[in-house]
């Protein structure tokens, strides 16, 4: 998952070049309770559901708004890798990345064919999150939690109908080697969907601007849509497409802000970090304008592995 980042301390998240850093920055920006309750609170609407939203028809003002996209956007992305793949019988995906496990939560009880679904990711708070939940929810045995990074994946060669990843790949120390690893474990004929921010072109966008954003949200590989579509085509997918939802990031900034606020305006009534919450006021506000005018971008990658080896 991705989120706009707060001022955060360059010897932590500084861009270094050693992989072991990279995702000790990884866990520090996510897997320390503040976090999970800060996240919880200003992208969940009070739930572990932590993903930009997908606002089509998606009243602003109403409660739970931020909640109802995030929803929204799962059950998109799960839509359209039902149109690549046959998803009857046995089927089986895996989420890249998966948080919380809020999405595999989702379309496990919303999909009975689903019959396994595996949550991949690196941060063991969230992991112990992911497996309570599953448990609560009496799908322990269709969902599994698996500690990991999608780069090196503790998983079979061609186990999974598709593979799924909501705002996760930002993070990907080498994109290349994320894309080539869901190609592995992803069977012949099956789907790729992932979703994240990107880099963008924007007229008057300097270089310093782009490297300053990613050094300071743990982006070690900051790809535009074309570079990551000739990434994954690289690898070996195929019918490699992106959905620009650009416009989609703006309102979840927005959502944000307004929420960073109230929370301040209300007296902070979970007792999160303060400082966190004040940098997370300013860097909202600059990521709406940096959206205008260009220097990310957000949207769906989807693609398809070819049906024979």
């Amino acid at each position: 998952m991705t989120t706009a980042a707060a001022q955060v301390d360059p010897s932590i998240y500084g861009k270094s070049g050693d992989i072991s850093k990279h995702l000790e920055g990884v866990k520090k920006q996510y897997d320390t309770q503040n976090k999970i309750e800060f996240y919880k609170q200003v992208m969940g609407d009070g739930t572990a559901n932590i993903h930009f939203g997908k606002w089509d028809n998606v009243d602003l003002d109403q409660e739970g708004a931020y909640g109802k996209a995030s929803e929204q956007m799962t059950d998109y992305m799960f839509q359209l890798v039902s149109g690549l793949c046959d998803c009857e019988g046995d089927f089986k995906y895996v989420d890249l990345g998966s948080g919380t496990g809020a999405a595999a939560l989702r379309l496990v009880k919303m999909h009975p064919h689903i019959k396994h679904a595996t949550c991949l990711n690196l941060c063991d708070k969230q992991n112990a999150l992911a497996t309570k939940e599953a448990a609560e929810a009496g799908l322990a045995s269709r969902i599994e939690v698996v500690t990991g990074t999608y780069e090196d994946a503790p998983l079979e060669d061609d186990k999974y109908d598709a593979c799924f990843s909501q705002d996760a790949f930002v993070h990907a120390f080498e994109k290349k080697q994320a894309f080539k690893e869901a190609f592995r474990i992803t069977k012949p004929g099956g789907a790729f969907v992932w979703c994240d921010l990107m880099c963008g072109s924007g007229e008057g966008v300097s270089d310093e601007e782009l490297q300053t954003f990613a050094a300071t949200n743990m982006v070690n590989d900051w790809l535009s849509p074309e570079e990551n579509v000739a990434a994954c085509q690289a690898v070996g997918w195929e019918d490699v497409k992106f959905v620009d939802l650009t416009a989609d990031i703006r309102i979840s900034f927005q959502l944000m802000l307004k929420k960073v606020e109230k929370i301040l305006a209300d007296g902070n009534p979970a007792g999160i970090d303060e400082k966190l919450l004040a940098s997370y006021k300013t860097n909202l506000g600059n990521r709406i304008t940096q959206v205008d005018r260009g220097v990310f971008k957000w949207g769906v990658v989807h693609a398809k592995k070819p049906a024979t080896k």
